[in-house]
């Protein structure tokens, strides 16, 4: 049988809670070798608990699609939005928050169930945090994606409000994209 990655993807978004022993490669391993694809433990040299697993043939970011693996190694993506308002009187505030998400201590297994946009993709994965996430779709960065700043400017008493939002992203750690070959 062909490797199928729609149909990979279905059987992930079925699982819920914590899928088999609640690991992040049970997940994916089972759903490729399920959808067709080969095992990862005949692909990873030296297969073991902590090896960066090899789930096929490696393919660019650019070229991923629903039913791809992706393997992170020690990555963080870094978001941080910086809203500064001022008002007409030269009264103004500022406020930055920051969300980090972090995959691969040192490694971590998803599975590609929709390219976004380029550089940022949804995954179905499971074990994050560690030891109790359960299955979860979630958007990653796998590049940092461009900055954006957007301007807003509103009337009030006195003159104009003008907002300013920035939107910066920073991505570290490298992610392996693999197309599962059929078994």
């Amino acid at each position: 049988m062909a490797y199928n990655g729609p149909n990979a993807v279905a059987f992930a978004q079925r699982q819920s809670g914590r899928y088999g022993d609640g690991e992040c490669w049970t997940l994916v391993e089972d759903t490729i070798v399920g959808a067709g694809g080969k095992s990862s433990r005949v692909q990873t040299p030296n297969f073991g608990p902590l090896s960066s697993y090899v789930w096929g043939t490696v393919v660019t970011q650019a070229a991923l699609q629903p039913g791809d693996a992706l393997q992170f190694t020690r990555y963080s993506w870094t978001q941080t939005v910086t809203t500064t308002v001022n008002n007409p009187d030269g009264s103004g505030t500022d406020d930055v928050s920051t969300e980090t998400q972090t995959r691969g201590a040192p490694n971590h297994s998803a599975l590609v169930v929709r390219v976004l946009n380029s550089g940022l993709v949804e995954v179905i994965e499971q074990n994050i945090p560690s030891h109790t996430g359960q299955v979860q779709t979630i958007a990653l960065a796998l590049t940092a994606l461009p900055d954006s700043s957007t301007t807003t400017t509103t009337p009030i008493a006195g003159g104009n409000r003008v907002t300013v939002t920035t939107v910066t992203h920073a991505v570290t750690g490298t992610v392996a994209c693999y197309r599962p070959v059929s078994a």
